[in-house]
Order: structure tokens, then C-alpha cells, then sequence
């Protein structure tokens, strides 16, 4: 099994693709984890693509992350495509929870040593940045091109029920 799961930032991606990897007993590669190194300093582009290539060619996968590099590959090797479509500002009371919960420390689909952070600058990207108009008619179009093999969630309630339709009790991730 081959999994995707996209999105905007602070809509759940990574604490739903941690439930599904429990889940079906596959390991989640989380892309945060491949584009930064400690202290946060972004990967060489290239080194991350390699990276994700050689994630896309083993058996099965659960890969969490929208980075638009190896999008288009996910979406055309994954058996399903889960697409966080959550508005702005449910994605940036997730992002302040998660910043409250992980204070000081990193969160699993991190990299080690880089502890949650949330600043002006990542404030932006949730609101305005990360969803240009570019990028959410991107989504839509890719959306609209592997629809037989895509869900949807608009709100953690949709999150919650699809999980639960496979015996997983909630949204939330043990730490």
C-alpha cells in the first residue's frame, strides 16, 4: 500500500499519516524530516529529491508532506492521496496547539534537534504564503486528475470519522 498525505500547513497531515503507519504497519516518512536538517537549515534540494525517489521505489509507503517537487510522483504511484483542505484559520489554531504541545521540543516528524517553532513568519505562510493562488489551483488540478484515488477532508470531524471507519479512535496522536 502507497500512501500520500498533503496539505496546508497546521491541518493534521503528520499526526494522521503517524494513526495510518500505526495503523498498517508501514513506516512514515515525514518530508519535514528530509528538507530540514538541524537547526533548521533547508537540504539541498537535490539530496531531498534523491531522497524521496529512493522512498518511492520500496514496496509500500506512507509519505506525509506537500512539498511540490515530488508531488506529481506520489500522486501518480500512491493507492490513495489524502489532501488536508482545512481553511486558514482552523490550520492556524492547529499550528498554535502543536506549538503549545511541543514547546521546547521536537515533534516526531521532525527533525531531531529542531524544536517547534512559530513565529511571524510561519504566521504568513499559513494565512497567505503557503496558499497562493498558484498552488491552490495546482491542488485542485491534481485533485481533479487522480480523483478516483483521492479524499478530501475539509474539517477534522471528516478526519475523525474516516479514521474511525477503520477502528482508530480519534484524531489525536500519542506523543
Amino acid at each position: 500500500m502507497k500512501i500520500s498525505v498533503i496539505g496546508y500547513a497546521g491541518s493534521g497531515k503528520s499526526s494522521f499519516a503517524t494513526k495510518l503507519g500505526i495503523h498498517y504497519n508501514i513506516e512514515t516518512t515525514y518530508l519535514d524530516k528530509l528538507h530540514f536538517e538541524p537547526g533548521w537549515v533547508e537540504r539541498d534540494k537535490e539530496t531531498r529529491n534523491t531522497m524521496i525517489k529512493t522512498i518511492l521505489k520500496n514496496d509500500k509507503w506512507i509519505i506525509d508532506g506537500s512539498y511540490t517537487s515530488a508531488v506529481i510522483e506520489r500522486f501518480e504511484q500512491a493507492d490513495q492521496t489524502f489532501f488536508f483542505n482545512f481553511n486558514r484559520l482552523k490550520c492556524l489554531y492547529g499550528a498554535l496547539v502543536r506549538r503549545i504541545k511541543y514547546r521546547n521540543k521536537p515533534r516526531r516528524s521532525m527533525t531531531e534537534g529542531n524544536k517547534e517553532k512559530f513565529d511571524f513568519k510561519f504566521m504568513m505562510w499559513i494565512l497567505f504564503d503557503g496558499r497562493t493562488k498558484k498552488k491552490r489551483e495546482f491542488y485542485r488540478n491534481l485533485v481533479k486528475l487522480y480523483s478516483d484515488k483521492v479524499i478530501v477532508f475539509k474539517n477534522r470531524r471528516q478526519v475523525n470519522c474516516y479514521l474511525k471507519s477503520l477502528g482508530i479512535n480519534d484524531f489525536k496522536v500519542k506523543s
